[in-house]
């Protein structure tokens, strides 16, 4: 089961093999401030910026999935 980052509670990030409580909220942080992530990539890239192990690196990227999330707020023009 793949976890989804742009939806997921501080609990569902604890189960990534080596994040912990601080970085769970760092994550979470930074999705709220980005509101999401856009891609598997660019939240590979911050969690390497946590000093996750590199052993657990490729275990997160095996078992994330991002979906970017899109705003409801975009203007239909009816011709």
């Amino acid at each position: 089961m793949k976890i989804s980052v742009n939806s997921a509670e501080k609990t569902d990030l604890l189960l990534l093999p080596g994040i912990n409580l601080s970085d769970a909220e760092a994550i979470l942080r930074e999705r709220d401030r980005k509101s999401g992530f856009a891609s598997q990539e660019e939240f590979m890239d911050y969690v390497a910026r946590l000093d996750v192990q590199p052993h657990f690196y490729k275990k997160i990227e095996e078992v994330v999935d991002v979906i970017p999330i899109t705003s409801g707020s975009a203007r239909v023009i009816d011709f």
